[in-house]
């Protein structure tokens, strides 16, 4: 039996996603407590509603082992 064949079957078959190369800087942006999310200092425009922004690797933005995915 080799080792592929020795790993769960979801560990077999799960996607494995590229891990994040770096985390987004956020220097453009102030976090505000009472809302509880990052804006634009200039604009106010919150941080998820910015196009330029880096988008998540996976819908949870962690790695995942497969068992939720669902042909998404």
């Amino acid at each position: 039996m080799n080792n592929k064949e020795q790993k769960h079957l979801l560990i077999q078959k799960a996607f494995i996603y590229d891990k994040p190369r770096k985390k987004p800087e956020l220097k453009e942006y102030t976090f505000l407590n009472k809302a509880g999310y990052w804006i634009d200092k200039q604009d106010s425009q919150p941080y998820v509603l910015d196009s330029k922004r880096p988008k998540p690797q996976t819908k949870k933005a962690d790695v995942e082992t497969g068992e939720d995915q669902k042909g998404e």
